[in-house]
């Protein structure tokens, strides 16, 4: 579910601003600068991402006739995505500062063939 989320904002509220599930053509973003340490505006900022719901992951496991051993959600990731939003744990994992409960941040899938 965190990939659906608005980017921070001033009033902290978490609000679904992006799909959940996956759409024709994926959504376009407009970004100048990246993530990763680098000097200067990108050349090519444009990106196009395709979010995939969890239970497509699923299903697609299925249809590579892998079969799932495990499927653990959780309300932590090991980046702070949503700014002063997030706290960080004593094993370095971020989750919302307030009722982290809410948000399916990230899960552990494990399959294996046949």
């Amino acid at each position: 579910m965190l990939w659906a989320l608005a980017d921070p904002r001033p009033d902290g509220l978490l609000v679904v601003e992006y799909p959940y599930f996956k759409v024709e053509g994926g959504t376009l973003f407009h970004e100048k600068q990246t993530y990763v340490s680098h000097e200067g505006e990108l050349a090519a900022p444009d990106s196009i991402s395709f979010n995939h719901g969890l239970g497509e992951i699923v299903t697609a496991l299925f249809a590579a006739n892998l079969r799932l051993t495990a499927l653990t959600e959780h309300d932590s990731v090991p980046w702070n995505p949503l700014g002063d939003g997030m706290v960080q744990d004593e094993r370095g994992e971020w989750r919302l500062r307030e009722r982290p409960e809410r948000l399916a941040a990230s899960y552990t899938l494990q399959a294996v063939k046949g």
